[in-house]
C-alpha cells in the first residue's frame, strides 16, 4: 500500500472543507508572491526615478515617474514628483496641472500648496496663487512681509511703481545662458556663462548635457554695448561649474561661487573662494573661506562697499526656508561667523543673488516673497544692525519669469541684472537698465500718544494712500505708540490715523517735503472723542 495513500487519502476524505480552506491560503499565498515581486519592482523603477532626479536629471525622472503614474505604491509622492519635474523644466503649465492633481490626495504637504502657488503666479493668475500660497503660510506658521496689504493690494501697490526703468537686452548674450554680472573697474562687465568653449575635450553637466559655467568678460564703451565676449581668468577654470563673481570696491579682490567636487551621480556642494590682484595682475592661487559647513552649500558672493562686509546665500540648517542670506563680517583679517540676515528678509523660499551698491542699500532675488511671478529682485535699506522691509523694484525689472542677479552702477545712473523672460537669445540672459527714475526712500519716524494724557497710544491704525489712490501700507502703532514706514521720497501720501473712540487724524506729505530728509519724524496726538 501507498504510504502517502495511507497517510493523505483519510484526510481528504474526512474534511473536504479544509482542504478547500488550505487550496485558498496556497492561492492567496502565490498572489501575495507575486504582488510582492511587483511592489519589489515598482520599489526599484521608484529609486531609479529618484536617483535621475537628484542626479538634475528632470527629463529622464520625468519619464520615469510617468511609468509609475498610478501604478506605484506612492500615489502622491509619484504626483507630486512629476509635477516638480515640469517646474524645474521650465514647463509651469504642466506642472499646474500635475500640482492640481497633488493637492487632492489627503496626505498632501505644505511644499506643495507653495509650489502650486508660485506655478500659478508664474501664469499671471494672481487671485488663485494668492489663495495656495496662503494656505501653504497658514500650515507652516510663516508670514509673507507686505506691509499688511491683502495679497491684492499688495499687487496693485507692486504695480503702480512701474516706469522707473528702461530695460536694454544686452549683445554679449547667446542661445546659452548668461547671468551673474558684475562690474570690475567701471568699464568691464564679468558674468558666467555655460556657453561652448574652444577646447576639444568639453565635460558635459551631466543634468543637462550643456557644458559647465565659466567665466567671460566684456569691455563696456557704454551702458549697453559691449564687445564680444572673451574667458575671464582662463587659468583658474575649473571642470566643473564657475560664476557667479563679487568684486571690491578697489577692484583688488574676487569672491567667486564655484564647486567643490563631482561624483559621478552629479554635482556636489558649492563654495566661494577668493583671489587677490596686485600691480594689475590676477593670482592664480584661490582661498577658500572658513565659512562652510559640509554637507551644505554657500554661493552668490556680494560684498559691501567698505569691504568689511560679505553676503551670501546658504542652504545651511537653522535658516528659514530652502536657501537663506547670511553675512559674515571681516575683523582683524578673519571672517566672523555667518550670521542670517532673519524672518524679515528670508523667507520659506529661495532668497539668493544679494548684492550692495554704493549707498549701502541691499539687493536681492527671492521667490518666497510677493511679487508678479518666479524670482523678483528686492531691496532693503540699512537700518543699524538690521534692514528694513523688502521693496519689490516692479514691472520692467521684475516679470512673472525669473529675475534675478542685479548688480548696479556706482553713480545709481543704471545697471544690469539676469532674466529668463520671453524674447531674450536663450535660456537666462543678462540686462542692462537705465534708471528713469531714482530709487528713494524717505524714512518716516514716529510717535502716537493720548493728547489728553500724553500717554503713547499703542495698535492705532495707519493706512498710506498715494495720490493715485493706491493703498502701499497698512499699519499699527506698537505698544509704545511707535511706527515705522519706508516712503518713495518722489510721490505724494496720504496718512491716515484711526483709532476706536478716537478722532481721526489725516496727514499729507508731498515729495519736496519728503526729499528734505533722509529722516521725516512725524508725531502726532489724537483727541478722545
Amino acid at each position: 500500500m501507498d504510504k502517502t495513500a495511507d497517510i493523505y487519502t483519510p484526510t481528504y476524505a474526512i474534511s473536504a472543507a479544509k482542504m478547500r480552506k488550505a487550496m485558498k491560503l496556497i492561492a492567496l499565498t502565490l498572489i501575495l508572491l507575486g504582488l510582492s515581486g511587483l511592489v519589489a519592482a515598482q520599489s526599484r523603477a521608484l529609486t531609479k526615478a529618484d536617483d535621475a532626479f537628484e542626479r538634475f536629471d528632470y527629463s529622464l525622472a520625468l519619464k520615469r515617474y510617468n511609468k509609475l503614474d498610478g501604478k506605484s505604491e506612492s500615489r502622491y509622492y509619484v504626483t507630486k514628483r512629476i509635477a516638480d519635474c515640469y517646474r524645474l523644466l521650465n514647463m509651469p503649465v504642466n506642472a499646474l496641472e500635475w500640482y492640481e492633481k497633488a493637492i487632492e490626495f489627503h496626505d498632501v504637504d505644505a511644499e506643495t500648496y507653495y509650489h502650486l502657488g508660485q506655478t500659478l503666479r508664474v501664469l499671471k493668475r494672481y487671485e488663485e496663487s494668492d489663495i495656495y500660497l496662503n494656505r501653504f503660510r497658514e500650515i507652516t506658521r510663516t508670514q509673507a512681509p507686505q506691509q499688511g496689504l491683502s495679497p491684492g493690494e499688495f499687487l496693485m501697490a507692486v504695480k503702480s511703481d512701474s516706469g522707473r526703468y528702461e530695460i536694454i537686452p544686452l549683445n554679449v548674450n547667446s542661445e546659452y545662458s548668461e547671468f551673474g554680472p558684475a562690474i570690475l573697474d567701471g568699464n568691464k562687465l564679468v558674468f558666467s556663462s555655460n556657453r561652448p568653449g574652444k577646447s576639444v575635450i568639453r565635460q558635459l553637466d551631466s543634468r543637462n548635457n550643456l557644458p559647465f559655467f565659466g567665466l567671460f568678460v566684456s569691455e563696456l564703451s557704454d551702458l549697453s554695448t559691449a564687445t564680444y565676449p572673451l574667458p575671464f581668468l582662463p587659468k583658474i577654470k575649473t571642470e566643473l561649474n564657475d560664476g557667479p563673481v563679487s568684486f571690491t570696491a578697489d577692484g583688488q579682490m574676487l569672491y567667486i561661487t564655484r564647486n567643490t567636487t563631482a561624483t559621478q551621480e552629479g554635482l556636489s556642494e558649492l563654495d566661494i573662494f577668493s583671489l587677490n590682484r596686485r600691480d594689475g595682475k590676477w593670482s592664480s592661487t584661490l582661498a577658500s573661506l572658513p565659512l562652510k559647513i559640509k554637507g551644505y552649500s554657500i554661493a552668490h558672493p556680494a560684498v559691501s562697499p567698505d569691504n568689511q562686509r560679505l553676503y551670501f546665500s546658504s542652504d545651511m540648517p537653522g535658516g528659514y526656508g530652502a536657501k537663506d542670506l547670511y553675512y559674515s563680517e571681516l575683523r582683524g583679517g578673519f571672517f566672523s561667523q555667518p550670521v542670517n540676515l532673519g524672518p524679515d528678509i528670508n523667507t520659506a523660499g529661495n532668497d539668493v543673488f544679494p548684492f550692495v551698491d554704493s549707498a549701502g542699500r541691499l539687493f536681492f532675488a527671492s521667490d518666497g516673497l510677493p511679487g508678479l511671478g518666479g524670482l523678483d529682485i528686492f531691496m532693503t535699506i540699512p537700518e543699524g544692525q538690521n534692514f528694513s522691509k523688502p521693496y519689490n523694484l516692479g514691472p520692467g525689472i521684475n516679470t512673472a519669469y525669473d529675475d534675478f542677479s542685479i548688480v548696479i552702477k556706482s553713480d545709481d545712473s543704471g545697471g544690469y541684472f539676469s532674466s529668463n523672460r520671453p524674447g531674450g537669445a536663450g535660456s537666462d540672459d543678462i540686462y542692462a537698465f537705465k534708471t528713469l527714475k531714482p530709487l528713494r526712500f524717505t524714512h518716516i519716524l514716529g510717535t502716537i500718544v493720548n493728547q489728553l494724557t500724553g500717554e503713547p497710544e499703542e495698535a492705532v491704525s495707519i493706512s498710506v494712500i498715494k495720490q493715485n489712490g493706491i493703498v502701499v501700507a497698512n499699519i499699527e502703532s506698537d505698544e509704545k505708540g511707535n511706527y515705522s514706514l519706508h516712503l518713495l521720497s518722489d510721490e505724494e501720501y496720504t496718512i491716515h490715523f484711526r483709532k476706536r473712540m478716537m478722532q481721526a487724524v489725516e496727514k499729507s506729505l508731498t515729495p519736496s517735503e519728503m526729499k528734505a530728509f533722509s529722516t521725516l519724524n512725524l508725531h502726532i496726538k489724537l483727541v478722545p472723542r
